[in-house]
């Protein structure tokens, strides 16, 4: 899987080359499996690679055009480019910073991978089979810090009531309380009190 997501990133990059002017290139955040299989070397399928929609750019609207789930292209390389909204998991503020980058010979894209605590907590509003199954080998891998993901969580969601009343069950935030009992989960299997999430 690791061979195909790379190809497809090169063909991108080969792809977005004839649209780029001056050194100009495409900084793109991955997330979700790819960001996984890539940076990770979890050995897992996915038929997409997630990026983060930053929605600040030409190259970036460009590329979701030309591998797009709709894209013939994406459907004869077997993947596709699934911009993902900043709101949507959601991300954590300043996730960019904690990013590693990936190498590659890409000549416009400059691609990053989100931090393995970041990345967790993109997957804990949803909490789906899959996203479930991510973050229990994440936790066996020791890619997670408890502290560490807890601080990703909350700067996740940073406009939740400061009420103490609310710490756990924000009436006017409930992806807030639904992401905190999953990481609750999450502690339990990394404490080892549970055997899996």
């Amino acid at each position: 899987m690791n061979d195909q997501i790379r190809r497809f990133l090169d063909r991108l990059d080969e792809e977005l080359l004839p649209f780029t002017q001056d050194g100009a290139h495409l900084d793109m955040f991955l997330l979700g499996r790819a960001a996984l299989v890539l940076s990770y070397d979890f050995p897992l399928s996915t038929q997409d690679v997630d990026m983060v929609l930053m929605r600040n750019s030409e190259l970036e609207a460009r590329a979701i055009e030309l591998l797009g789930k709709k894209s013939q292209l994406a459907k004869s390389l077997g993947l596709y480019l699934d911009p993902v909204p900043q709101g949507l998991p959601p991300l954590p503020m300043g996730f960019r910073h904690r990013c590693k980058p990936l190498t590659g010979n890409w000549k416009v894209l400059k691609i990053f991978v989100l931090e393995a605590n970041d990345l967790a907590t993109t997957k804990l509003k949803s909490f789906r089979p899959r996203d479930r199954e991510d973050l229990q080998i994440l936790c066996d891998r020791g890619l997670l810090d408890k502290a560490k993901l807890n601080d990703s969580l909350n700067e996740a969601f940073p406009f939740k009531s400061p009420k103490p009343e609310d710490s756990e069950d924000d009436p006017d935030t409930p992806d807030w309380g639904r992401a905190l009992r999953n990481l609750r989960r999450v502690e339990a299997y990394l404490a080892g009190s549970s055997t899996s999430i």
